[in-house]
C-alpha cells in the first residue's frame, strides 16, 4: 500500500511513493518509495529509507536501501536488532547486511555492535543463523590462575565450537 501506486501489466512492475508498506512471508517493510518487478514467479523489490521487521523472529531495523529478490534480502547502510521496535538498546550497525533464507544465514559487512548509542565492538564480517540453531563458535573463556607447585601465573584460553548435528544431537568441541 502507498499514497501513490502505478502498476504496469505489460512488464509486471509496480512503482509506489509516499507511506509505502510492503509485506510478504518474511518481512513487513515501510519506507519512502518502492519499485518492484515480477519475473519468473520471483519478485524483486527495491525500497528506499525503510524500516523493517522480520515476521518470524521479530528482528527489526532501518536501512537506507533494501533490495529483496526471492529469498535473499540485502540491507545497505542498515541496523539490525532483536530488541522491541523503537526500544533498540543494542543493535548491529553495518554497511551491508544480507539475509539469505535459502541458506538460513545472515551476514553483516563492516558491522559495529552498538549498546545504548555507544559502539562496543567492530567486526569486519559477522555471520549468524536466521532461524533455529546452527553450528558456530561460542563466546571464549579466559582464565588466569596460580598452580600450587609454581609461583608463575598461568593462563588458559578456551574457544568452544558448537556443532548442530541434528535436532536432537549436539557436539561441543
Amino acid at each position: 500500500s502507498a499514497d501513490d501506486v502505478e502498476f504496469s501489466g505489460s512488464d509486471k512492475s509496480t512503482i509506489a511513493e509516499g507511506n509505502i508498506e510492503y509485506q510478504d512471508t518474511e518481512y513487513l517493510i515501510a519506507g519512502d518509495n518502492i519499485s518492484a518487478k515480477k519475473e519468473n514467479d520471483q519478485i524483486t523489490a527495491i525500497i528506499n529509507n525503510a524500516r523493517y521487521q522480520e515476521i518470524k523472529n521479530n528482528a527489526n531495523g532501518m536501512a537506507e536501501l533494501i533490495t529483496k529478490k526471492g529469498d535473499i534480502v540485502v540491507f545497505n547502510k542498515a541496523t539490525y536488532s532483536f530488541c522491541p521496535i523503537n526500544q533498540n538498546d543494542w543493535h548491529v550497525d553495518a554497511r551491508k547486511i544480507e539475509a539469505n533464507f535459502d541458506t538460513n544465514r545472515g551476514t553483516a559487512d563492516h558491522a559495529t555492535l552498538v549498546f545504548k548509542g555507544f559502539p562496543i565492538l567492530y567486526l569486519p564480517k559477522y555471520s549468524w543463523v536466521l532461524q533455529g540453531r546452527g553450528s558456530g563458535f561460542i563466546a571464549p573463556d579466559f582464565e588466569s590462575y596460580n598452580e600450587s607447585i609454581s609461583d608463575m601465573r598461568e593462563r588458559k584460553v578456551r574457544i568452544p565450537y558448537y556443532f548442530n548435528i541434528a535436532p536432537d544431537r549436539d557436539l561441543l568441541l
